[in-house]
């Protein structure tokens, strides 16, 4: 391991990674192009330390690289407390989840005067929603539900205490915490660039397409799990059936509920209208279908984690009508764009649907209005917002750091 620079960005990312064939380290591409357009507007150099995990992964864009990427540097975290101070106490700052299992980090960096940043994702509410969805056994989850109330107590000392700012990915940790916070920030979390966004031409041809009154193409992307609520899509599409409402509804990715989603699509006869496809390579495959064959994306998430999924179709010319968990329900406040029923509502999710198959031009309004949002927080302006935000927090020279944050 190397002793940080006083320049240095460090990264220490929730994601692990893990060892590859070839004897490199896997990670997601999507970390990869986060942390490259870090570097990209950072004054210096970047580095991430990782952890190794020997699970399998489950990520779909898991790519194996060596140590010296392009822009950035990958290392493998030290697990003794010793060695991982004497790399950060050089830094220029430290960016890290808010986490318990950060806290001795931070306290350190705290103690040598080196700012940390955090990233907040989930709020107790969304992770008891996670829990919920996830852990059948109730003693157990009882049990979770108890830990994450301590948990909460642990990221809000630390905010108090050790922060030199935070970065909330969504409303719900921003509402959250932006009051007890040094200088909080809000991000959308999104990988599309700016130039795969819809453009003007194509997006005139799908709005075509809505308002010639063809049957609705329906679509829903992610891990098929029971944190995504895949379960409920053949609950909507029969509500839809009793609607009388034409559609055609696409489903892609994988996960554990595969052969459940199969079954109740079986089961339920929509076969010949409901389809599951294994997951497509974002860039090449996903963000060019949503573009070609998506009218409407239907989102059950039964919790609200912040998912880079809503701006990331919006950014496609794609509405979403889905579950009001507080991410989607925030993300539907700050654009003005799309709409959201009860949780776990698959009837009202239907009823929506019926009334929008009516109303081709709210439609058509909708996939504008979430495009003009996306453009926005388009991947490069995202990660310029969040760089700027650091070098604002950060040891950096005064004369370096930006007099606002764009």
């Amino acid at each position: 391991m190397t002793i940080g620079t006083p320049r240095e960005l460090i990264i220490l990312p929730s994601l692990k990674a893990r060892q590859g064939a070839q004897g490199g380290l896997v990670m997601t591409q999507k970390y990869l192009d986060g942390v490259a357009e870090y570097a990209r507007t950072w004054p210096g150099p970047v580095t991430s330390l990782v952890y190794i995990d020997t699970r399998p992964g489950i990520d779909m864009d898991q790519v194996e690289t060596g140590p010296e990427l392009p822009t950035s540097k990958l290392e493998l975290r030290p697990e003794d407390i010793k060695a991982l101070a004497a790399h950060l106490e050089q830094a220029a700052i430290v960016l890290a989840l808010l986490s318990p299992y950060e806290a001795e980090t931070a306290a350190i960096c705290h103690r040598n005067g080196v700012p940390v940043v955090f990233v907040s994702e989930y709020t107790p509410r969304t992770e008891i929603q996670i829990i919920d969805a996830t852990t059948p056994n109730p003693l157990r989850r009882l049990r979770r539900r108890f830990y994450i109330q301590g948990v909460e107590r642990r990221r809000r000392q630390m905010l108090r205490d050790l922060a030199a700012g935070l970065q909330c990915s969504g409303t719900p940790t921003y509402d959250l915490y932006n009051s007890i916070a040094p200088n909080p920030m809000l991000f959308f979390d999104n990988r599309v660039p700016a130039a795969d966004v819809i453009d003007d031409g194509a997006l005139k041809v799908k709005c075509a397409r809505m308002a010639s009154g063809a049957p609705l193409r329906l679509v829903f992307g992610g891990r098929i799990t029971a944190m995504k609520g895949v379960l409920e899509l053949p609950r909507v599409a029969k509500a839809l059936d009793r609607h009388g409402v034409p559609y055609q509804m696409d489903i892609y990715g994988s996960g554990d509920l595969e052969e459940a989603l199969r079954r109740e699509i079986s089961q339920g006869a929509l076969s010949d209208r409901v389809a599951l496809h294994p997951p497509m390579d974002f860039r090449s495959g996903w963000i060019p279908l949503l573009k070609r064959q998506a009218d409407l994306f239907v989102c059950c998430h039964p919790q609200g984690d912040p998912s880079s999924t809503y701006p990331e179709v919006m950014s496609c010319g794609v509405p979403i009508v889905g579950y009001a968990n507080e991410a989607f329900s925030g993300i539907v406040r700050e654009s003005g764009a799309g709409w959201s029923v009860p949780m776990r509502d698959a009837t009202a999710l239907a009823a929506q649907i019926a009334r929008l198959h009516s109303d081709r031009g709210a439609l058509q309004d909708m996939a504008r209005q979430g495009r003009g949002f996306a453009q926005d927080h388009c991947f490069e302006a995202t990660f310029e917002k969040r760089t700027q935000h650091l070098i604002r927090a950060s040891r950096l020279p005064e004369a370096e750091k930006p007099l606002h944050i764009a």
